[in-house]
């Protein structure tokens, strides 16, 4: 193996279809311009356990031991120490998948979903790996199944991140709206939003786009409601309302309970007007179409 292999990939974010396609549904998630690098390093520290899951894994399907020497560098995945929710352990599986086979094709893809799932005890969907892979956006559900390219945009329609300055943990919310008692019905209810975003994000129907993003961010709001958890936390509750007032639509990204929420408007400048009026922050990014790219 070339001690010199560098491969890059994006992060994502989840835009509608969260919780629903843990059980079928098709979710649409954006690969976004915030990149992780991963790279063979002999002096690298002892790998986490996702990267040590891509490893195993690969060695599992007869490709060279890499050892335990890969960095994977995910930093941009941040800000000011917390996390933004952009998909960090899945594309570190995908990096590290890359580097331990030296490929970026659908093996890489396959065995990358493997071992995020081997890693999260089973859990996860497959659809964060596979946006990073792709890039540009996508309709998928769980993951192995078919993955949709869809259009990287949809003209009219501007998209703003905007930072809660909360971290959430994944893995907790979802357990807690698993166990909710209505989660079957505000999961039927959350894929159907999801279809009817995807079908007008796909017509170029910003009406109809904007609408499923609204909906889906109260739909999510009253799952964390019956599940207890705070999904929709009061920042999150605050930008979509503000977003509502300004004729835009908001929700969170992912699981929810922090890290970011989107904003879809029909001025490009009224994502930018709901965070000042919420007082967060803007974070820099925008829907990246390249996916995974070996970069030396």
């Amino acid at each position: 193996m070339n001690h010199r292999a560098v491969y890059s990939a994006p992060g994502k974010l989840v835009l509608l279809g969260e919780y629903a396609v843990l059980e079928g549904a098709r979710a649409m998630v954006a690969a976004v311009t915030r990149r992780a690098t991963g790279t063979t390093n002999p002096a690298a520290p002892p790998p986490t356990p996702v990267v040590a899951a891509a490893l195993a894994i690969a060695e599992g399907h007869r490709y060279p031991r890499l050892g335990d020497g890969v960095t994977i560098d995910t930093r941009d995945f941040s800000r000011d120490g917390k996390k933004l929710g952009l998909g960090s352990s899945a594309v570190a599986s995908l990096l590290a998948t890359a580097l331990a086979t030296g490929r970026d094709d659908e093996v890489t893809l396959e065995l990358a979903i493997e071992a995020h799932r081997r890693a999260s005890n089973g859990e996860g969907s497959g659809v964060d790996v596979a946006a990073s892979f792709h890039g540009g956006v996508i309709a998928a559900a769980r993951q192995p199944a078919l993955v949709t390219p869809l259009a990287s945009r949809c003209p009219g329609l501007f998209l703003t991140v905007i930072a809660t300055g909360e971290s959430a943990a994944t893995t907790d919310m979802v357990a807690a709206c698993r166990a909710a008692s209505t989660w079957s019905s505000w999961v039927k209810v959350l894929g159907q939003i999801a279809a009817e975003g995807i079908r007008a994000w796909s017509m170029k129907d910003t009406a109809g786009f904007l609408s499923a993003i609204a909906r889906a961010g109260r739909a999510m709001e009253k799952l964390g409601v019956d599940a207890g958890r705070p999904v929709v936390t009061p920042a999150i509750a605050a930008i979509m309302e503000e977003a509502g007032r300004q004729n835009a639509a908001a929700k969170p990204s992912g699981a929810g309970g922090g890290d970011v929420a989107i904003v879809f408007a029909t001025d490009e400048d009224i994502g930018r007007r709901v965070a000042e009026s919420v007082g967060l922050a803007v974070i820099d990014l925008a829907i990246d179409p390249i996916g995974l790219r070996r970069e030396s």
